[in-house]
């Protein structure tokens, strides 16, 4: 009786084991599926904090892209009230010598007078490249630290941008890039994404090149033969003050997205 008694003692303890075993199983399974799941939550609130702090870095830039049009296209008006005539006088010389100007030709009207007509598809080129230049300085040296600046300080959920290198450098493909990252951490989790952002350099049919022409007489004559003169008009570009409205988000880029943890 005393051995029975024993027994079924023992099987009860081993149960009772069995069953508490049982029971620490199923809360640590419980707590580890609840673990995964609140560290896949994290991770994917922190992907999604941090690619919207990608977004927001992209309109940052835009928004330096628009203060450099805006300053740039300021140069080429400036350019083009002060300077462009000095370099157009200096093509007509060359094209009253003989020696082909690519960006006019005289007209010979049937008054006796001598018009210099603008070859206007060349001018454009001469005044974009004017641009061009007033652009690259802007990005690459005056303003290099002021737009990085701004595309660091965006601030979105304490995500954390940066340009690699403070460096804005050309691409082959008439653009500026710069590789910058978005680090966004919840708790232990951790999430960061690369990506490049580009800024197109505009050509002359992006719609900034405007302007006006005007005839304008330069007071001498030029020998038109046999002793007869015809006076010299030049046709002369004026700065237009209202352009059309330009498409600067189509300048602005974000490839190459890379997530990394």
């Amino acid at each position: 009786m005393r051995s029975e008694k024993g027994s079924a003692l023992i099987m009860g303890l081993i149960t009772m084991l069995l069953l508490w075993t049982l029971g620490m199983t199923l809360v640590l399974i419980t707590a580890r599926n609840a673990s995964a799941r609140e560290l896949s939550s994290s991770h994917k609130r922190s992907f999604y904090i941090a690619d919207g702090g990608l977004r927001l870095a992209k309109e940052a830039l835009l928004v330096s892209t628009e203060a450099a049009f805006a300053a740039c296209l300021d140069k080429l008006d400036l350019y083009i009230e002060q300077e462009l005539e000095d370099f157009l006088m200096i093509e007509l010389e060359k094209e009253l010598s003989g020696n082909d100007s690519q960006y006019m030709e005289l007209e010979y009207c049937e008054d006796g007078n001598v018009t210099a007509r603008l070859i206007r598809e060349n001018v454009d080129s001469h005044l974009n490249g004017i641009f061009k230049k007033a652009y690259w300085d802007y990005f690459l040296t005056e303003k290099r630290l002021e737009v990085v600046g701004q595309i660091e300080a965006v601030d979105s959920e304490d995500v954390l941008i940066n340009v690699r290198d403070d460096h804005i450098k050309f691409d082959l493909v008439d653009a500026f890039v710069m590789e910058i990252a978005a680090l966004k951490s919840i708790g232990a989790t951790r999430c960061v994404i690369d990506c490049i952002l580009g800024v197109k350099i505009p050509d002359s049919d992006f719609g900034h090149i405007e302007y006006e022409l005007h005839t304008k007489s330069l007071g001498k004559s030029i020998e038109l033969g046999e002793g007869v003169y015809g006076e010299l008009y030049l046709e002369a570009p004026k700065s237009v003050g209202v352009r059309g409205v330009l498409d600067l988000e189509s300048l602005v880029s974000m490839s190459g997205w890379v997530r990394r943890r």
